[in-house]
Formats: C-alpha cells, structure tokens, sequence
C-alpha cells in the first residue's frame, strides 16, 4: 500500500517536524515555513536543492539541521557556516537561536542572491552573507565557532579556521556515520575531539553524527 503523503503546508511542516522529534515556537514554524516557500519558488532549476519531495525535505533539510540543538548546551555567540549552500544548516539554526550572531558563508552566486533575499524577506537580525569560499586568507573576523554540513573532510576544512577560529572555540562537523574513518585517522596539535554525537533521526533511516572540535 502506498504511503500516505501529507500536502505540502505549515500545519504538514508541524506534524512532520514532529514526527522527526522536534516542536517549535509558532513564529519559528512560521518563518521556517516562509523560508520552504522561498526555497521551492527558487529551485526550479534544482541549484539550491536537488531534493523534491516535501516530506523528504522536512527530514533531510529541516530536521537535520535543527535537531543538533538537542547535543549542544549553548551555542557560541558568533559563527561561521561554512558551504552554506541555500542555507544549511544556517538557516533553520539561526531560526531556532535568533541570539547567534551568524555568517553564511557561501561563494556559488546564485545561492549567494538566494541567501541574501531569504534574509531580507525573514527580516533577519544579525545575520550576513559572505559572498567567497573561506580561507585562512579571506576571512580574518574572529568568531568562537564553525560549523559546516556536507562539506569536506574534517582534515581538510581545518587550515581555511586558521585566521578566524579563536583558540578556545569550537568547529561543528555534521556528518554521515562514516566520519568514524576520519576520527580513527585523525591527528592534531591544534585541535582536540571534545563531543562525538552518532544518532538517527528519529521516524527515518538517516543516520548521523555531529563532531565538535576544540580550538587549542
């Protein structure tokens, strides 16, 4: 029997949200679903997002990157998020802790025009876009955290925190279950392993990790 799927609306996006283990504020749902329709009236092209099913985007996009929070006490007061994309996991973060003072980081032109409108069209507060990749020579703004989903290696994303990372701060890893490869091989005299996080998302098959860094 085929699965009953719910229609795409803000009170779907509520019970999917959930499903996955997560219930928001109603002007936080409200500004999430806002954001999910500027993201599918923008993705026609299927540049900002190659997922298509409402539901499938409520568990891998919104879910994803919100029920992070439920492994993080307190959230560093400034941070980067690096390879934002359209807004990910930046977005539903910034919507979820407003107090975060946060940077996406994104160099794609287009997405760089999606994420500056989805700001302004969120009525966003502090909050800004930067429009290049992130090296240890392009960015110098000192911030006391990093996080960054769907991006590189561990190993290799490191050196670009060279110039912005404070010594003390902490980089977020969102990642699949195989980063247990990179944990094993990993070797650092400027970072330490404080948190590894393995988990599902709940009322789904995806499997999860969320690995924080310390700066030392």
């Amino acid at each position: 029997m085929e699965k009953h799927r719910l229609k795409p609306n803000r009170q779907s996006l509520d019970i999917l949200l959930r499903r996955h283990g997560i219930e928001l504020k109603k002007e936080t749902l409200d500004k999430l679903w806002l954001f999910h329709g500027l993201l599918r009236e923008n993705n026609k092209d299927q540049d900002l997002t190659r997922l298509n099913a409402f539901e499938t985007i409520v568990e891998r996009h919104y879910a994803d990157c919100i029920i992070i929070n439920s492994f993080v006490k307190k959230w560093p007061d400034k941070m980067l998020d690096i390879g934002s994309g359209a807004g990910f996991p930046g977005i539903p973060l910034k919507l979820t802790n407003p107090q975060i003072n946060l940077t996406l980081c994104e160099p794609r032109p287009n997405r760089i025009n999606f994420l500056e409108m989805a700001v302004k069209e969120l009525n966003l507060q502090g909050i800004s876009v930067f429009g290049h990749k992130v090296t240890s020579s392009s960015m110098k703004e000192s911030v006391g955290g990093i996080i960054c989903r769907a991006f590189g290696s561990i190993a290799e994303t490191l050196p670009r925190l060279g110039s912005c990372l404070k010594k003390g701060g902490k980089a977020y890893f969102m990642k699949g279950p195989a980063v247990k490869d990179e944990l094993r091989d990993f070797k650092s005299d400027e970072y330490k392993i404080s948190e590894t996080h393995f988990y599902t998302i709940p009322s789904s098959v995806q499997q999860r990790a969320l690995i924080v860094l310390e700066r030392l």
